[in-house]
């Protein structure tokens, strides 16, 4: 069974900056919407809005409940000839909206963003703040005029976050995206890769520090979309190539603030993450599969070490990765292909990046062995003139266990994670620790780490 989260709908008329209720029995109340915990709250909202009352909106930012209060999200009515009163809404006030209905916070917040005086000086919290993006994209492209069609999609949204899409009426889209904390260093890596390797990201338009924002075009579609298996091939020879320019510059990634995660470091790491893993088998109360002993993680974390030092001894230069590499994150448009989503930015072994790769490859193909196995051809081709044949073989067997490794430390949160004993983020954790397992049982067999260079 699919969960649901109630949001109760603070809409905002932006001309005239009244708030829209609905008459109750003693008091005004604020509409509710559900929408599927997995599913995006933004997109969901607008969507399930205009399927409601026929209109155009953005959401503003959604405002966190406290005890048994719902989240709030704060809609900018983009329709103007919406006639609300036709559909039984009235305006008033925050302070007269049902105390039931709103925590404190929720109805400050929600007089703030009514007065303009923005909450906590978050750009996307501000209603018009769309006005300001078009005007900013338009005095951005200096090579044609950029006419707005008025369609507007949004994906994500809400304060210091947005990812929206603004459709032209000639020529092609424009999405902005805008980051936050914890997010807010995606901002430095993106502009480094667009100063540095821009024909390997969508067309960046325009950057502004204010907003930690940038304004790119519409490029292709996503291989989400895709089941091709030349689709997958470009994207090898993309990435090899991307990461072929980037070798020698991890001084730059790392001060454009990508993660640190050159072997020695994640080597540094394993001892803390298989002693969280330990706590997070003890506390498994599911017998849907055995935990793994701590004698056995103590096993992994020996093969973790030896993984690591192998790795190390075959001296790959390190470049960027992308450490969240999934089809979705690679737009194609049948001649080539771009990557987008840089918030996992990484500096390390540039092998582990194609090996999360391929996860994502063999999932979407029917015969993945085949798959794989024409995309390692291309990505070994691509190395063959910057390392020997030992060193990439070498790398495409030891990488597997070692790629585990870079997800499970991430930017570094993980260890330190507000949600790590969460039964949720525990299960996650488990489930990864077996998936290390496996792969650790298939290098020990093989005696794939016997051999040192």
């Amino acid at each position: 069974m699919i969960e649901h989260t109630d949001y109760r709908l603070a809409l905002i008329i932006p001309h005239s900056r009244q708030l829209l209720g609905i008459p109750g029995s003693g008091a005004v109340e604020l509409p509710v919407v559900s929408i599927p915990q997995r599913e995006r709250p933004a997109e969901q909202l607008t969507i399930q809005i205009e399927e409601r009352w026929n209109i155009k909106t953005i959401v503003l930012d959604i405002l966190e409940g406290s005890g048994s209060k719902a989240p709030c999200a704060v809609i900018e009515v983009r329709t103007s000839s919406w006639d609300f009163e036709c559909e039984g809404f009235c305006t008033v006030q925050p302070d007269k909206i049902g105390d039931a209905l709103l925590a404190d916070s929720q109805r400050r917040s929600l007089r703030t963003i009514l007065q303009g005086t923005n909450v906590d000086g978050f750009a996307f919290s501000r209603i018009g703040w769309i006005e300001d993006a078009q005007l900013w994209i338009q005095s951005s492209v200096t090579d044609h005029r950029v006419i707005f069609s008025g369609d507007i999609r949004q994906l994500n949204g809400g304060g210091a976050f947005c990812l929206l899409r603004l459709g032209t009426q000639t020529g092609a889209a424009y999405w902005i995206k805008g980051v936050g904390e914890p997010n807010v260093h995606e901002f430095a890596v993106t502009g480094y890769l667009a100063k540095h390797c821009p024909d390997y990201l969508p067309g960046v338009v325009a950057m502004r520090s204010d907003w930690n924002a940038w304004t790119m075009e519409e490029f292709g579609s996503s291989l989400h979309h895709s089941d091709s298996l030349d689709d997958f091939k470009r994207a090898v020879y993309r990435l090899a190539g991307l990461q072929m320019q980037l070798t020698g510059k991890s001084d730059e990634l790392l001060a454009a603030q990508c993660a640190d995660h050159r072997t020695r470091v994640l080597n540094s790491h394993i001892d803390d993450i298989i002693e969280y893993l330990d706590g997070a088998m003890h506390r498994q109360t599911s017998a849907k599969a055995l935990p793994l002993s701590s004698s056995r993680l103590h096993e992994i974390r020996t093969t973790l070490h030896d993984a690591c030092f192998a790795l190390e001894d075959l001296r790959i230069p390190d470049s960027i990765m992308h450490g969240d590499i999934s089809p979705g994150s690679i737009l194609g448009n049948g001649n080539t292909c771009v990557f987008t989503d840089w918030c996992e930015a990484c500096v390390g072994c540039p092998f582990i990046t194609f090996e999360q790769l391929c996860v994502h490859a063999a999932r979407k193909a029917g015969e993945s062995e085949s798959w794989i196995g024409s995309l390692k051809r291309i990505y070994r081709s691509c190395w063959i003139d910057f390392l020997t044949e030992h060193q990439i073989d070498r790398a495409l067997q030891i990488v597997p266990l070692v790629s585990v490794l870079s997800y499970l430390c991430g930017r570094g949160e993980w260890l330190h994670a507000s949600q790590r004993n969460e039964p949720a983020f525990l299960s996650h954790s488990r489930s990864l620790a077996r998936h290390m397992d496996r792969i650790a049982r298939n290098i020990e067999l093989t005696g794939a780490l016997c051999e040192r260079s």
